[in-house]
């Protein structure tokens, strides 16, 4: 490992790597990322007879659109760790992206993918790990997948021969595309409940009042029905009159 460095802090943790933020021995900053293979993917790395090859092969690869890999190589542990340079400037993931941004990103991931060829899908090209330089973001700057390309190795392939690079950088594109047309979110506003005109909230005591007609007509339906029984009960009344029969109707007296 790069001789004499001071670990400053904690930049990344996460399944597949942790990142510090070194200082060298000449006062520069650094970036120390350290992957995080599991036990038997370790041991394959350990036992692979490509490893001294590709550690050379990773410290050797140069662009000008390329995080410089300083040092690289095995702890006593197993573990693969990677020196690089410390990049300034902001995350794709972190600014608006205009059109301009779109732009920029499309030139230099396309000039990777014909300068690299096959070996291009050993980049990575999420938006977390692209850095724009400049103050006017006039270029940006990609990271190597340290995780796959030591993973790659471990399973005894070239490093990122697997990977469709060309198909990554058109999902970069339109997931960036998306992002530019994406408009802001609008405030939530609550709807207002409906509120019956019983409710204390508008400060009406009295029930709703029912329409005069409804009232009158079942007051006349009862008057009605009322009249139609006393009908029915006189006309009954001199039917048992008027009936021969009814004189001989007495109760029977008992001794």
């Amino acid at each position: 490992m790069t001789e004499k460095f001071q670990i400053q802090n904690l930049i990344e943790q996460s399944q597949t790597r942790t990142v510090h933020r070194v200082r060298g021995s000449d006062g520069t900053n650094l970036r120390l990322t350290r992957i995080l293979l599991d036990e038997d993917e370790r041991e394959q790395l350990k036992r692979s007879q490509n490893l001294r090859g590709a550690l050379a092969e990773l410290k050797a690869l140069r662009h000008s659109s390329l995080t410089e890999v300083l040092d690289c190589g095995l702890d006593e542990k197993g573990i693969p760790w990677v020196m690089s340079q410390w990049e300034k400037g902001k995350l794709v993931s972190e600014i608006k992206i205009e059109e301009q941004e779109i732009q920029t990103v499309s030139k230099y991931a396309n000039r990777l993918l014909n300068d690299f060829g096959q070996i291009a899908g050993v980049v990575n090209f999420d938006t977390a790990e692209i850095f724009f330089s400049g103050e006017n973001r006039e270029s940006c700057v990609f990271q190597i997948d340290y995780f796959r390309w030591f993973s790659d190795i471990a399973s005894g392939i070239s490093p990122g021969m697997n990977y469709d690079a060309k198909e990554q950088v058109r999902h970069l594109l339109a997931g960036l595309a998306i992002k530019q047309l994406k408009l802001p979110k609008k405030k939530e506003i609550n709807p207002i409940p409906f509120v019956d005109e019983r409710s204390p909230a508008l400060g009406i005591n009295e029930p709703i009042r029912e329409p005069w007609f409804g009232r009158l007509l079942i007051w006349l339906c009862l008057l009605g029905a009322l009249t139609t029984i006393g009908w029915l009960t006189v006309e009954g009344m001199g039917r048992v009159r008027g009936n021969p029969r009814a004189a001989d109707w007495k109760a029977e007296e008992h001794p």
